[in-house]
């Protein structure tokens, strides 16, 4: 490959990426900067046969076809057409990215592109974000980064040891509690700073970005929030997360983690989470975990809704713990939490009921947050103010019967606690809600290895008053199949 990349090749290389910079909005960003400095470095390192940059390159990719069919069957209870949304598309995910230049610096790039292969549009309202707003495919330039590697020097105790990435530009990025989103058919990327270090057992991370583009759109575009009519632009988003692992002497392990996100006047978030790992024996694992959310009102952005609907005045809260037991082909899972989200609005469903609040976790109406509670249903994230969610599930592993990378299980999500408001007599009511949710997982073996399948169902059910209060009941299936390629 090397023999390939005569320097007027790579001045074209060079030509054509920063004419893709000019037009699509970097110019405020320091990726310029840093892609001309590698594509120069790399010039150079070819004049001098040190082509690393280019012979540890590597190109990548997956292929992609997904099948929502999420139906809110609220009215059809209500004898009218059930709203649905969902579509079955194909997706095309293709990676390149250069080798460390001196060890030091890499640069690279990923291009999504989506097909609707099917859409019954008597059937489905939207595609659920698997396309775009029109309901059409589309493609985009998802992630073009710099990366800088750097460590100390090898030669020290394993304990003074440190290495690093600092990576500039559009990138997937999962750091703090900012986070991406790879559950549709393309996935969502941000633009910004990511750090990660590691010293020992301690992990770093810390992020800036101020840019997203969302899994259904083809572009960049500024954070916001949710003023209606009239968004106002979120300046950036600032998260940091610290990890510290202790290997204890009886073969256990103590793991804690805090992680946090601050949205400039609009929100600030904070977790710490802490799991402890113990074997038990040859076929026997007990986890047991511990996680607190947190997050408030940094600003005059922060009206108190999302999604047009209350979410809480000031703050919100979450806590939960969280326990699994592994027996060898076995896995038994369970967890409780407790949420408050106070809110002071009332916004009456046309049945006269007003929601409780909820615990809102994203950090603008175009951007993902970090949110691993396991009392989080599939189909529904039961977060309601006030509301005790417990869930309990199972998972089996059919290697031992010959199905090697098959793996099924279940679990049963039961919130209740919470209340509506009855919009004429202004008194509350309180409600539960319920969910059973099926996943199937399947790696397959040579000569497919790269080949995987998905499945995920969820009956989400509550009762009526704030059925009536939501307008939502819903029966939730999705399907992914994935083949992972590369290339070199």
């Amino acid at each position: 490959m090397s023999q390939l990349a005569t320097p007027l090749s790579l001045s074209l290389v060079i030509i054509c990426l920063n004419r893709y910079i000019a037009v699509s909005g970097f110019k405020k960003s320091l990726l310029p900067g840093a892609i001309s400095m590698a594509m120069v470095m790399m010039v150079n390192a070819n004049a001098s046969n040190d082509n690393q940059f280019l012979d540890d390159a590597h190109l990548n990719g997956k292929l992609r076809t997904v099948y929502y069919n999420v139906e809110d069957i609220y009215d059809k209870s209500q004898g009218k057409k059930p709203y649905r949304a969902g579509a079955w598309t194909g997706a095309l995910h293709v990676n390149l990215q250069s080798g460390y230049l001196g060890d030091f610096l890499a640069i690279g790039g990923s291009a999504y592109g989506v097909v609707k292969l099917r859409m019954d549009k008597n059937k489905f309202s939207n595609a659920y974000q698997l396309l775009d707003e029109n309901n059409d495919g589309f493609a985009k330039l998802g992630q073009l980064w710099a990366d800088l590697k750097f460590s100390n020097d090898d030669h020290l105790p394993a304990e003074q040891q440190f290495s690093g990435h600092v990576k500039i530009g559009r990138q997937l990025l999962y750091n703090g509690l900012i986070s991406s989103s790879g559950s549709r058919s393309v996935p969502s990327t941000w633009q910004g700073i990511n750090f990660n270090g590691t010293v020992n057992n301690l992990k770093l991370g810390l992020a800036w970005v101020d840019k997203m583009s969302l899994r259904n759109e083809d572009n960049f575009n500024d954070l916001v929030n949710f003023n209606d009519g009239n968004p106002g632009r979120i300046d950036y988003i600032i998260g940091g997360e610290i990890t510290y692992t202790f290997n204890l002497a009886d073969d256990s392990n103590l793991t804690l983690k805090y992680r946090n996100a601050f949205s400039k006047d609009f929100l600030q978030a904070h977790n710490g989470d802490l799991s402890w790992e113990k074997p038990l024996g040859d076929a026997l694992e007990l986890e047991l975990g511990a996680k607190y959310y947190r997050t408030k009102k940094d600003g005059d952005l922060w009206n108190g809704s999302a999604w047009y609907k209350p979410a809480f005045d000031d703050n919100a809260t979450a806590v939960n713990l969280n326990g699994s037991l592994s027996f060898m082909a076995w896995r038994f899972y369970g967890a409780v939490s407790k949420f408050r989200a106070r809110t002071s609005q009332r916004k009456y469903s046309s049945a006269g009921f007003a929601p409780p609040g909820v615990y809102y976790y994203d950090f603008g109406k175009n951007t993902h947050g970090i949110w691993d509670l396991p009392t989080s249903a599939f189909a529904e994230d039961m977060i309601y103010d006030n509301e005790t969610v417990w869930m309990l599930g199972l998972d089996y592993s059919f290697e031992a019967l010959g199905a090697q990378g098959l793996t099924m299980g279940y679990a049963y999500h039961y919130g209740s606690g919470m209340e509506v408001t009855e919009k004429n007599t202004g008194r509350k009511k309180s409600v539960a809600e319920n969910e059973h949710d099926i996943h199937v997982n399947y790696a397959f073996p040579e000569p497919l290895k790269g080949l995987k399948f998905k499945l995920e169902y969820g009956r989400y059910r509550n009762d009526l008053a704030l059925r009536q209060a939501v307008s939502k009941e819903e029966n939730d299936l999705r399907i992914w199949l994935d083949y992972n390629f590369t290339i070199f």
